[in-house]
């Protein structure tokens, strides 16, 4: 009952009737074209209107990440960020109006050397955003950042200086989840070369850590539900090394 669904339906036949009395044959003069290229950026016009008129988009603005990289920055699935050394990244974090026709983007944030960034989370306030990026010590670490692009800070420590830290979100209560390799436990598979990342939690500042999952394999991409649970991805080998065994 909030779509104009009758309303558009009206302008649609429209667009048929306008169309169908632009015969092929009679396509060959610049006039004719222009006519035919006149109503087409019409219609497209009209069927963006359509598609961003859904009730369910109740929001104007889109943020992702924009990368070019070695393997586009997929590890493989034994793997994860931490496997990640390299600085021959072009990355940046964009934000796309959906009412600008030509799809063109503003970049918030764009790092320097080569940086990847990844595992972008909105605050719930829509006021700020974490995103996992190495630091000077080429190890990952959990960042924030103002939606205007401003205040950048690194939130989980560089020490010790063998530990990525990645991968978080927000909890309601104003702390953090993350995963970091801080268990230090090696993937058997491939001979402990792939360093596991367990889940762990912190405050704001990035103090109190404490580690919350205890498993032999990776955590991965942790959200919040809307009961206030933990959801999670998790690599399961029950406890034997499959390709070793």
């Amino acid at each position: 009952d909030r779509f104009p669904g009758r309303q558009y339906r009206a302008r649609w036949e429209e667009f048929v009737g306008k169309f169908g009395e632009l015969k092929p044959e009679e396509l060959d003069t610049p006039e004719a074209v222009q006519r035919l290229d006149t109503l087409t950026a019409q219609f497209e016009a009209f069927r963006h209107e359509v598609l961003l008129s859904n009730p369910l988009l109740d929001f104007r603005q889109v943020l992702f990440v924009k990368r070019s990289g070695p393997g586009n920055g997929l590890p493989a699935n034994w793997q994860s960020n931490s496997q990640i050394r390299q600085k021959t990244f072009d990355d940046s974090i964009e934000i796309l109006s959906l009412d600008n026709l030509d799809g063109e983007t503003d970049t918030l944030f764009k790092p320097s050397e080569g940086l990847m960034v990844s595992d972008v989370d909105l605050h719930f306030d829509a006021d700020r955003l974490m995103f996992s990026m190495m630091d000077a010590n080429s190890r990952w670490q959990v960042w924030e950042i103002n939606a205007d692009g401003t205040g950048l800070r690194q939130i989980t420590p560089s020490d010790p200086d063998d530990v990525d830290h990645y991968d978080s979100c927000y909890l309601p209560d104003g702390r953090i989840i993350f995963t970091s390799t801080a268990c230090m436990i090696g993937v058997p598979c491939v001979y402990g070369n792939s360093h596991v990342t367990n889940t762990y939690i912190c405050n704001a500042d990035g103090t109190g850590i404490r580690q919350l999952t205890f498993d032999q394999e990776h955590n991965w991409s942790p959200c919040v539900m809307n009961s206030g649970r933990i959801l999670y991805q998790r690599c399961e080998y029950a406890d034997l090394p499959r390709s070793n065994s």
